[in-house]
Protein backbone atom coordinates (compact mmCIF):
# COMPACT_ATOMS: atom_id res chain seq x y z
CA UNK A 1 0.00 0.00 0.00
CA UNK A 2 2.83 2.42 0.91
CA UNK A 3 4.67 1.37 -2.12
CA UNK A 4 1.68 2.25 -4.31
CA UNK A 5 1.64 5.70 -2.14
CA UNK A 6 4.75 6.52 -3.28
CA UNK A 7 4.55 5.27 -6.38
CA UNK A 8 1.55 7.49 -7.03
CA UNK A 9 3.21 10.82 -5.71
CA UNK A 10 6.06 10.06 -7.98
CA UNK A 11 3.89 10.15 -10.89
CA UNK A 12 2.28 13.11 -9.89
CA UNK A 13 5.46 14.84 -9.17
CA UNK A 14 6.95 13.88 -12.75
CA UNK A 15 3.54 15.26 -14.23
CA UNK A 16 4.13 18.36 -12.78
CA UNK A 17 7.51 18.93 -13.88
CA UNK A 18 6.36 17.67 -17.21
CA UNK A 19 3.56 19.57 -17.89
CA UNK A 20 5.00 22.61 -15.77
CA UNK A 21 8.53 22.53 -17.73
CA UNK A 22 9.89 25.59 -19.46
CA UNK A 23 10.96 25.55 -22.86
CA UNK A 24 14.48 25.41 -23.27
CA UNK A 25 16.09 28.88 -24.97
CA UNK A 26 12.69 30.53 -24.61
CA UNK A 27 13.16 34.20 -24.53
CA UNK A 28 13.07 35.32 -20.54
CA UNK A 29 9.80 36.58 -18.78
CA UNK A 30 7.07 35.10 -16.94
CA UNK A 31 5.93 31.48 -16.25
CA UNK A 32 4.13 30.61 -13.74
CA UNK A 33 2.39 27.79 -12.19
CA UNK A 34 0.86 24.62 -14.32
CA UNK A 35 -2.26 25.33 -15.76
CA UNK A 36 -2.60 28.80 -14.83
CA UNK A 37 0.68 29.90 -15.74
CA UNK A 38 1.05 33.75 -14.55
CA UNK A 39 -2.12 36.02 -15.84
CA UNK A 40 -2.08 39.16 -15.83
CA UNK A 41 -3.13 41.45 -13.01
CA UNK A 42 -6.18 42.76 -13.13
CA UNK A 43 -5.23 46.21 -11.33
CA UNK A 44 -2.47 47.33 -13.80
CA UNK A 45 -2.75 48.00 -17.28
CA UNK A 46 -1.36 45.39 -19.56
CA UNK A 47 0.91 48.43 -21.26
CA UNK A 48 2.31 49.26 -17.44
CA UNK A 49 2.83 45.59 -16.96
CA UNK A 50 4.83 45.31 -20.32
CA UNK A 51 6.99 48.40 -19.62
CA UNK A 52 7.84 46.87 -16.38
CA UNK A 53 8.76 43.50 -18.24
CA UNK A 54 10.76 45.18 -20.87
CA UNK A 55 12.94 47.04 -18.41
CA UNK A 56 13.64 43.66 -16.60
CA UNK A 57 13.77 41.38 -19.19
CA UNK A 58 14.82 43.58 -22.27
CA UNK A 59 12.81 43.72 -25.73
CA UNK A 60 11.71 40.01 -26.56
CA UNK A 61 9.44 38.63 -23.42
CA UNK A 62 7.93 35.50 -22.91
CA UNK A 63 4.70 35.33 -21.04
CA UNK A 64 2.70 32.10 -20.20
CA UNK A 65 -0.71 33.23 -19.42
CA UNK A 66 -2.89 30.04 -18.32
CA UNK A 67 -1.86 27.31 -20.84
CA UNK A 68 -0.76 29.64 -23.32
CA UNK A 69 2.53 31.08 -24.26
CA UNK A 70 2.81 34.88 -25.40
CA UNK A 71 5.95 36.68 -27.10
CA UNK A 72 6.22 40.11 -27.25
CA UNK A 73 8.28 42.27 -29.63
CA UNK A 74 9.03 45.47 -27.74
CA UNK A 75 11.14 47.72 -30.27
CA UNK A 76 10.90 48.58 -33.90
CA UNK A 77 14.09 46.53 -35.15
CA UNK A 78 12.77 43.52 -33.30
CA UNK A 79 9.43 43.60 -34.73
CA UNK A 80 10.48 44.96 -38.32
CA UNK A 81 12.34 41.29 -38.08
CA UNK A 82 9.82 38.84 -36.57
CA UNK A 83 6.75 39.92 -38.67
CA UNK A 84 8.91 39.17 -41.42
CA UNK A 85 9.45 36.17 -40.80
CA UNK A 86 6.92 33.70 -42.67
CA UNK A 87 7.30 31.19 -39.70
CA UNK A 88 5.87 33.95 -37.97
CA UNK A 89 2.59 34.60 -40.29
CA UNK A 90 -0.18 32.39 -38.67
CA UNK A 91 -2.91 33.72 -37.22
CA UNK A 92 -3.35 31.65 -33.86
CA UNK A 93 -6.30 29.10 -32.53
CA UNK A 94 -7.13 31.44 -30.05
CA UNK A 95 -10.77 30.91 -28.46
CA UNK A 96 -12.13 35.23 -29.28
CA UNK A 97 -10.59 34.77 -32.76
CA UNK A 98 -13.07 31.43 -33.50
CA UNK A 99 -15.70 33.42 -32.14
CA UNK A 100 -15.61 36.53 -33.61
CA UNK A 101 -15.26 34.71 -36.57
CA UNK A 102 -18.49 32.10 -36.39
CA UNK A 103 -16.33 29.06 -35.73
CA UNK A 104 -15.27 28.87 -39.04
CA UNK A 105 -11.63 29.56 -40.95
CA UNK A 106 -12.60 31.85 -43.78
CA UNK A 107 -12.45 35.44 -44.20
CA UNK A 108 -9.59 37.37 -44.45
CA UNK A 109 -8.10 38.14 -41.50
CA UNK A 110 -8.52 35.63 -38.64
CA UNK A 111 -7.72 32.81 -41.67
CA UNK A 112 -4.65 30.95 -42.27
CA UNK A 113 -3.11 28.95 -45.36
CA UNK A 114 -4.82 28.84 -48.76
CA UNK A 115 -8.17 30.19 -47.44
CA UNK A 116 -5.93 33.37 -46.12
CA UNK A 117 -3.64 33.72 -49.06
CA UNK A 118 -6.64 33.62 -51.60
CA UNK A 119 -8.75 35.90 -50.23
CA UNK A 120 -5.92 38.24 -49.35
CA UNK A 121 -5.20 38.38 -53.45
CA UNK A 122 -8.23 38.40 -54.54
CA UNK A 123 -9.86 41.26 -52.03
CA UNK A 124 -6.38 43.22 -52.36
CA UNK A 125 -6.58 42.59 -56.73
CA UNK A 126 -10.12 43.73 -57.04
CA UNK A 127 -10.32 47.15 -54.41
CA UNK A 128 -7.32 48.20 -56.05
CA UNK A 129 -9.17 47.86 -59.74
CA UNK A 130 -12.19 49.30 -58.01
CA UNK A 131 -10.14 52.63 -56.58
CA UNK A 132 -8.39 52.03 -53.38
CA UNK A 133 -5.76 53.74 -53.11
CA UNK A 134 -5.51 55.28 -56.64
CA UNK A 135 -6.68 59.35 -57.48
CA UNK A 136 -9.94 58.63 -59.08
CA UNK A 137 -11.17 56.80 -55.33
CA UNK A 138 -11.10 61.06 -54.02
CA UNK A 139 -14.03 61.63 -55.71
CA UNK A 140 -15.90 59.27 -53.50
CA UNK A 141 -14.14 60.66 -50.48
CA UNK A 142 -14.45 64.15 -51.22
CA UNK A 143 -18.55 63.63 -51.03
CA UNK A 144 -18.52 62.06 -47.92
CA UNK A 145 -15.71 65.08 -46.72
CA UNK A 146 -18.96 67.75 -47.86
CA UNK A 147 -21.41 65.83 -46.19
CA UNK A 148 -19.02 65.67 -43.15
CA UNK A 149 -18.84 68.90 -42.73
CA UNK A 150 -22.39 69.98 -43.34
CA UNK A 151 -23.26 67.65 -40.77
CA UNK A 152 -20.87 69.25 -38.35
CA UNK A 153 -22.18 72.45 -38.85
CA UNK A 154 -25.17 71.58 -37.70
CA UNK A 155 -23.17 70.77 -34.40
CA UNK A 156 -21.67 73.71 -34.10
CA UNK A 157 -21.74 75.96 -30.96
CA UNK A 158 -22.76 73.83 -28.11
CA UNK A 159 -20.68 71.09 -25.87
CA UNK A 160 -21.62 67.39 -26.90
CA UNK A 161 -20.10 64.50 -28.00
CA UNK A 162 -18.36 64.29 -31.66
CA UNK A 163 -21.06 63.29 -34.42
CA UNK A 164 -22.03 60.34 -35.50
CA UNK A 165 -21.40 60.97 -38.94
CA UNK A 166 -17.81 60.26 -38.85
CA UNK A 167 -18.31 56.40 -38.59
CA UNK A 168 -20.79 57.04 -41.69
CA UNK A 169 -18.14 58.83 -43.86
CA UNK A 170 -15.50 56.59 -43.10
CA UNK A 171 -17.66 53.38 -43.75
CA UNK A 172 -19.39 54.95 -46.94
CA UNK A 173 -16.23 55.04 -48.66
CA UNK A 174 -15.23 51.21 -48.37
CA UNK A 175 -18.70 50.24 -48.51
CA UNK A 176 -19.48 51.96 -52.11
CA UNK A 177 -16.55 49.79 -53.36
CA UNK A 178 -17.76 46.79 -51.24
CA UNK A 179 -21.51 46.94 -51.77
CA UNK A 180 -22.20 49.70 -53.92
CA UNK A 181 -24.54 51.59 -50.83
CA UNK A 182 -23.92 54.53 -48.84
CA UNK A 183 -25.45 55.07 -45.85
CA UNK A 184 -27.31 58.77 -44.21
CA UNK A 185 -26.47 59.61 -41.23
CA UNK A 186 -29.77 58.73 -39.71
CA UNK A 187 -29.43 55.38 -40.80
CA UNK A 188 -30.70 53.34 -37.84
CA UNK A 189 -29.48 49.69 -39.27
CA UNK A 190 -25.85 51.14 -39.40
CA UNK A 191 -25.75 52.72 -36.42
CA UNK A 192 -26.91 49.19 -35.15
CA UNK A 193 -24.39 47.38 -37.01
CA UNK A 194 -21.84 49.91 -35.34
CA UNK A 195 -22.89 49.62 -32.03
CA UNK A 196 -22.98 45.65 -32.09
CA UNK A 197 -19.48 45.63 -33.28
CA UNK A 198 -18.04 47.90 -30.82
CA UNK A 199 -19.85 46.33 -27.97
CA UNK A 200 -18.37 42.90 -29.01
CA UNK A 201 -15.19 43.96 -28.28
CA UNK A 202 -16.54 45.67 -25.04
CA UNK A 203 -17.33 42.26 -24.38
CA UNK A 204 -13.64 40.75 -24.79
CA UNK A 205 -12.99 40.93 -21.44
CA UNK A 206 -14.70 37.73 -20.61
CA UNK A 207 -13.55 35.60 -23.29
CA UNK A 208 -9.92 36.46 -22.55
CA UNK A 209 -10.08 33.58 -20.20
CA UNK A 210 -10.43 31.05 -22.62
CA UNK A 211 -7.87 32.21 -24.73
CA UNK A 212 -5.83 31.33 -21.67
CA UNK A 213 -7.22 28.92 -20.80
CA UNK A 214 -8.54 26.99 -24.15
CA UNK A 215 -9.10 23.10 -21.94
CA UNK A 216 -11.98 25.45 -19.80
CA UNK A 217 -14.09 25.73 -23.02
CA UNK A 218 -16.16 21.90 -23.50
CA UNK A 219 -15.99 22.24 -20.00
CA UNK A 220 -17.49 24.67 -18.24
CA UNK A 221 -21.61 25.39 -18.20
CA UNK A 222 -23.85 26.83 -20.40
CA UNK A 223 -24.46 29.82 -18.04
CA UNK A 224 -20.66 30.83 -17.17
CA UNK A 225 -20.33 31.04 -21.23
CA UNK A 226 -23.49 33.65 -20.83
CA UNK A 227 -22.13 35.20 -17.75
CA UNK A 228 -18.54 35.85 -19.30
CA UNK A 229 -20.25 37.58 -22.40
CA UNK A 230 -19.27 34.66 -24.60
CA UNK A 231 -22.92 34.07 -25.92
CA UNK A 232 -23.78 37.71 -26.18
CA UNK A 233 -21.06 38.09 -28.68
CA UNK A 234 -21.96 34.82 -30.58
CA UNK A 235 -24.66 36.36 -30.74
CA UNK A 236 -24.13 40.17 -31.77
CA UNK A 237 -21.80 38.48 -34.41
CA UNK A 238 -24.97 36.40 -36.46
CA UNK A 239 -26.81 39.30 -36.54
CA UNK A 240 -23.81 41.37 -38.78
CA UNK A 241 -23.54 38.47 -40.46
CA UNK A 242 -27.50 38.02 -41.15
CA UNK A 243 -26.97 41.77 -42.78
CA UNK A 244 -24.18 40.93 -44.61
CA UNK A 245 -26.20 37.65 -46.21
CA UNK A 246 -29.16 40.35 -47.40
CA UNK A 247 -26.61 42.23 -48.91
CA UNK A 248 -25.32 38.99 -50.52
CA UNK A 249 -28.80 37.70 -51.74
CA UNK A 250 -29.72 41.40 -53.37
CA UNK A 251 -26.66 41.34 -55.18
CA UNK A 252 -27.53 37.41 -56.61
CA UNK A 253 -30.86 38.82 -57.51
CA UNK A 254 -29.63 41.43 -59.84
CA UNK A 255 -26.20 40.07 -60.63
CA UNK A 256 -25.06 41.14 -64.23
CA UNK A 257 -22.19 39.28 -65.28
CA UNK A 258 -20.95 41.74 -67.85
CA UNK A 259 -21.04 44.80 -65.48
CA UNK A 260 -20.01 44.09 -62.08
CA UNK A 261 -20.80 46.79 -59.42
CA UNK A 262 -18.45 45.69 -56.86
CA UNK A 263 -16.70 43.40 -54.36
CA UNK A 264 -19.40 41.37 -53.70
CA UNK A 265 -19.80 41.24 -57.52
CA UNK A 266 -16.71 40.36 -58.25
CA UNK A 267 -16.91 37.56 -55.61
CA UNK A 268 -20.09 35.95 -56.90
CA UNK A 269 -18.82 35.75 -60.41
CA UNK A 270 -14.98 34.17 -59.49
CA UNK A 271 -16.75 31.94 -57.19
CA UNK A 272 -19.11 30.76 -60.15
CA UNK A 273 -15.75 30.28 -62.90
CA UNK A 274 -13.93 28.16 -60.14
CA UNK A 275 -16.38 25.98 -58.64
CA UNK A 276 -14.70 23.13 -60.71
CA UNK A 277 -11.35 24.35 -59.30
CA UNK A 278 -10.16 22.16 -56.32
CA UNK A 279 -7.78 24.93 -55.00
CA UNK A 280 -10.38 27.03 -54.74
CA UNK A 281 -11.65 28.03 -51.72
CA UNK A 282 -14.46 30.59 -52.37
CA UNK A 283 -17.94 29.77 -50.80
CA UNK A 284 -21.03 32.04 -49.38
CA UNK A 285 -19.79 31.24 -46.02
CA UNK A 286 -16.20 33.28 -46.56
CA UNK A 287 -17.76 35.71 -48.48
CA UNK A 288 -19.61 36.72 -45.57
CA UNK A 289 -16.88 36.61 -43.16
CA UNK A 290 -14.77 38.56 -45.62
CA UNK A 291 -17.84 41.29 -45.54
CA UNK A 292 -17.62 41.14 -41.79
CA UNK A 293 -14.11 41.90 -41.12
CA UNK A 294 -13.99 44.73 -43.89
CA UNK A 295 -17.04 46.06 -42.15
CA UNK A 296 -15.55 45.84 -38.80
CA UNK A 297 -11.82 47.59 -40.54
CA UNK A 298 -13.58 50.18 -42.48
CA UNK A 299 -16.30 51.71 -39.68
CA UNK A 300 -14.23 51.61 -36.54
CA UNK A 301 -9.98 52.48 -37.11
CA UNK A 302 -9.81 55.70 -39.66
CA UNK A 303 -13.31 56.98 -37.58
CA UNK A 304 -11.66 56.38 -33.74
CA UNK A 305 -8.45 58.21 -35.44
CA UNK A 306 -10.83 61.20 -36.51
CA UNK A 307 -12.01 61.40 -32.82
CA UNK A 308 -8.16 61.27 -31.31
CA UNK A 309 -7.16 63.60 -33.89
CA UNK A 310 -10.00 65.87 -32.78
CA UNK A 311 -9.53 65.38 -29.02
CA UNK A 312 -5.60 66.09 -29.37
CA UNK A 313 -6.15 69.09 -31.52
CA UNK A 314 -8.45 70.82 -28.83
CA UNK A 315 -6.23 69.98 -26.11
CA UNK A 316 -3.14 71.43 -28.42
CA UNK A 317 -4.77 74.39 -29.58
CA UNK A 318 -1.16 76.15 -31.12
CA UNK A 319 -0.99 72.81 -33.39
CA UNK A 320 -4.53 73.56 -34.67
CA UNK A 321 -3.70 77.12 -35.28
CA UNK A 322 -0.84 76.09 -36.96
CA UNK A 323 -2.32 73.45 -39.17
CA UNK A 324 -5.07 75.38 -40.03
CA UNK A 325 -2.94 78.50 -40.89
CA UNK A 326 -1.38 76.07 -43.89
CA UNK A 327 -3.96 74.94 -44.74
CA UNK A 328 -5.49 78.39 -45.46
CA UNK A 329 -2.39 79.05 -46.97
CA UNK A 330 -2.33 76.84 -49.69
CA UNK A 331 -6.27 76.27 -50.27
CA UNK A 332 -9.15 78.70 -51.49
CA UNK A 333 -11.88 78.82 -48.03
CA UNK A 334 -14.30 77.73 -50.61
CA UNK A 335 -12.62 74.75 -51.93
CA UNK A 336 -12.01 71.49 -49.97
CA UNK A 337 -8.70 70.21 -49.84
CA UNK A 338 -7.79 67.31 -51.64
CA UNK A 339 -4.92 64.29 -51.22
CA UNK A 340 -3.01 65.81 -54.33
CA UNK A 341 -2.25 69.62 -52.21
CA UNK A 342 -0.70 66.96 -49.71
CA UNK A 343 2.89 67.71 -50.13
CA UNK A 344 2.07 71.80 -50.07
CA UNK A 345 1.13 71.02 -46.60
CA UNK A 346 3.93 69.05 -44.51
CA UNK A 347 2.59 70.37 -41.26
CA UNK A 348 -0.41 68.79 -41.51
CA UNK A 349 0.84 65.27 -42.75
CA UNK A 350 3.13 65.62 -39.82
CA UNK A 351 0.44 66.24 -37.87
CA UNK A 352 -1.44 62.95 -39.30
CA UNK A 353 1.47 60.88 -38.55
CA UNK A 354 1.62 62.36 -34.85
CA UNK A 355 -1.91 61.23 -34.16
CA UNK A 356 -1.48 57.80 -35.48
CA UNK A 357 1.68 57.29 -33.27
CA UNK A 358 -0.39 58.68 -30.13
CA UNK A 359 -3.52 57.02 -31.42
CA UNK A 360 -1.87 53.15 -31.82
CA UNK A 361 -5.29 51.84 -32.63
CA UNK A 362 -4.46 48.17 -31.61
CA UNK A 363 -2.27 48.00 -28.87
CA UNK A 364 -0.39 44.92 -29.65
CA UNK A 365 -1.81 44.67 -33.66
CA UNK A 366 -3.77 41.16 -34.82
CA UNK A 367 -1.91 38.67 -32.70
CA UNK A 368 -0.02 36.18 -34.96
CA UNK A 369 1.23 32.77 -34.27
CA UNK A 370 4.61 30.36 -34.63
CA UNK A 371 4.08 27.97 -36.88
CA UNK A 372 7.11 25.62 -36.25
CA UNK A 373 9.80 25.95 -33.54
CA UNK A 374 11.96 28.86 -34.87
CA UNK A 375 15.35 30.18 -33.90
CA UNK A 376 15.21 34.17 -33.51
CA UNK A 377 17.78 36.82 -32.09
CA UNK A 378 19.65 33.90 -30.21
CA UNK A 379 15.68 32.01 -28.94
CA UNK A 380 13.84 29.35 -29.54
CA UNK A 381 9.85 30.76 -30.39
CA UNK A 382 8.05 27.52 -29.85
CA UNK A 383 5.34 26.13 -32.39
CA UNK A 384 2.29 27.48 -30.96
CA UNK A 385 3.69 31.02 -29.26
CA UNK A 386 1.36 33.69 -29.76
CA UNK A 387 3.53 36.66 -30.99
CA UNK A 388 2.36 40.29 -30.60
CA UNK A 389 4.00 43.25 -31.43
CA UNK A 390 3.98 46.33 -28.79
CA UNK A 391 2.96 49.08 -30.56
CA UNK A 392 1.91 51.23 -28.10
CA UNK A 393 5.22 51.10 -26.28
CA UNK A 394 7.09 51.69 -29.28
CA UNK A 395 5.57 54.54 -29.77
CA UNK A 396 5.80 56.21 -26.68
CA UNK A 397 9.50 55.48 -25.88
CA UNK A 398 11.48 58.28 -24.82
CA UNK A 399 14.69 56.72 -26.87
CA UNK A 400 12.98 57.52 -30.15
CA UNK A 401 10.66 60.50 -29.26
CA UNK A 402 11.47 63.72 -27.72
CA UNK A 403 7.90 64.48 -26.82
CA UNK A 404 6.30 60.53 -26.11
CA UNK A 405 3.01 61.44 -24.51
CA UNK A 406 2.26 65.00 -26.26
CA UNK A 407 0.94 66.07 -29.83
CA UNK A 408 4.01 67.15 -31.31
CA UNK A 409 4.57 67.17 -34.97
CA UNK A 410 8.23 68.12 -35.50
CA UNK A 411 8.67 64.56 -34.54
CA UNK A 412 8.19 64.09 -38.51
CA UNK A 413 9.69 67.12 -39.50
CA UNK A 414 13.24 68.03 -40.21
CA UNK A 415 14.67 71.52 -40.01
CA UNK A 416 13.64 72.68 -42.62
CA UNK A 417 9.56 72.17 -42.15
CA UNK A 418 9.84 69.20 -44.57
CA UNK A 419 8.26 65.62 -43.53
CA UNK A 420 11.53 63.22 -42.85
CA UNK A 421 11.68 60.41 -45.31
CA UNK A 422 13.28 58.07 -42.99
CA UNK A 423 15.31 58.08 -39.46
CA UNK A 424 17.89 55.64 -39.46
CA UNK A 425 17.13 52.39 -37.28
CA UNK A 426 13.49 52.66 -37.33
CA UNK A 427 10.85 50.31 -38.95
CA UNK A 428 10.51 51.02 -43.30
CA UNK A 429 6.55 50.94 -43.81
CA UNK A 430 5.74 51.51 -47.10
CA UNK A 431 5.52 55.80 -48.01
CA UNK A 432 5.27 56.08 -44.25
CA UNK A 433 8.19 57.30 -42.63
CA UNK A 434 10.69 54.57 -41.34
CA UNK A 435 9.89 55.17 -37.46
CA UNK A 436 6.33 55.22 -37.73
CA UNK A 437 4.54 52.01 -36.75
CA UNK A 438 0.96 51.05 -37.89
CA UNK A 439 -0.09 47.44 -38.47
CA UNK A 440 3.02 45.49 -38.24
CA UNK A 441 4.73 45.18 -41.27
CA UNK A 442 5.14 41.32 -43.52
CA UNK A 443 2.78 39.24 -44.74
CA UNK A 444 -0.20 40.63 -43.03
CA UNK A 445 0.46 44.27 -43.56
CA UNK A 446 -3.14 45.81 -43.49
CA UNK A 447 -5.16 45.74 -46.80
CA UNK A 448 -6.43 49.46 -46.67
CA UNK A 449 -3.55 51.04 -45.17
CA UNK A 450 -3.43 53.33 -48.22
CA UNK A 451 -7.22 54.07 -47.91
CA UNK A 452 -6.66 55.10 -44.33
CA UNK A 453 -3.81 57.43 -44.91
CA UNK A 454 -6.10 59.47 -47.99
CA UNK A 455 -9.32 59.23 -45.53
CA UNK A 456 -7.76 60.87 -42.54
CA UNK A 457 -5.48 63.79 -43.89
CA UNK A 458 -8.74 64.67 -46.51
CA UNK A 459 -11.81 64.68 -43.29
CA UNK A 460 -9.28 66.51 -41.09
CA UNK A 461 -8.07 68.76 -43.54
CA UNK A 462 -11.79 69.42 -44.32
CA UNK A 463 -12.59 69.58 -40.89
CA UNK A 464 -9.94 72.02 -39.44
CA UNK A 465 -10.43 74.09 -43.01
CA UNK A 466 -14.12 75.16 -41.36
CA UNK A 467 -14.27 74.68 -37.60
CA UNK A 468 -11.89 75.06 -34.45
CA UNK A 469 -12.22 72.08 -31.50
CA UNK A 470 -12.30 73.25 -28.01
CA UNK A 471 -12.81 71.87 -24.41
CA UNK A 472 -15.91 73.57 -23.41
CA UNK A 473 -15.80 76.53 -20.79
CA UNK A 474 -13.90 76.15 -17.76
CA UNK A 475 -12.89 72.39 -18.85
CA UNK A 476 -9.69 70.69 -20.03
CA UNK A 477 -9.48 68.21 -22.62
CA UNK A 478 -9.42 64.42 -21.30
CA UNK A 479 -7.31 62.69 -23.87
CA UNK A 480 -7.74 58.84 -21.85
CA UNK A 481 -8.05 55.57 -23.59
CA UNK A 482 -11.70 54.18 -23.20
CA UNK A 483 -11.08 51.31 -20.23
CA UNK A 484 -14.11 49.03 -21.77
CA UNK A 485 -11.88 48.11 -24.67
CA UNK A 486 -8.41 46.87 -23.05
CA UNK A 487 -7.04 45.42 -26.45
CA UNK A 488 -8.10 48.41 -28.79
CA UNK A 489 -7.32 52.19 -28.17
CA UNK A 490 -10.38 54.31 -28.62
CA UNK A 491 -10.83 57.58 -27.08
CA UNK A 492 -13.29 58.10 -24.46
CA UNK A 493 -16.11 59.63 -25.09
CA UNK A 494 -16.14 63.69 -24.34
CA UNK A 495 -17.86 66.59 -25.05
CA UNK A 496 -16.54 68.81 -28.01
CA UNK A 497 -17.56 72.67 -28.61
CA UNK A 498 -17.13 72.62 -32.31
CA UNK A 499 -16.96 76.29 -33.97
CA UNK A 500 -17.48 77.57 -37.35
CA UNK A 501 -14.04 79.66 -38.75
CA UNK A 502 -15.16 82.72 -40.37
Amino acid sequence: MLTEALLGILLLVLLFSFVNKRPENLPPGLWGLPIIGHLPSGDIPLYDQLQMLKKKFGNIISWRMGSRIFIFFCDFKTIKAAFAKPEFADRPDLYSFTVFNRFTETGIIISNGQIWQNNRRFTLRHLRDLGMGKTRLEEAIQHEAVCLVEDFARHAGRPGPLPWSINVAVLNVIWQMVASRRHKVDDFEIQKLNKLTTSSFEDFQGIKWFDFMPWLVPIVPHFVKRWTGVLEITDKIQVISQRMAQHVQEHQATLDPENPRDYIDAYLLEMEARKDDPESTMSIEDLLCCLADLFNAGSETTSSTIRWAIHYLAKYPEVQAKAQKEIDSVVPRDVLPSIQQKSSMPYLEAVTLELHRLASFTRFGVYHMCSRDTEFEGYIIPKGAILAAHQEGCHSDPAHWEKPYELYPEHFLDAEGKVLAKKEGFLPQKSVPLWHLPPPPGRRQCLGESLARMELFVFLSALLQNFSFSAPEGKGVCVDKDPKLPLLNLPKPIDIVITKRV
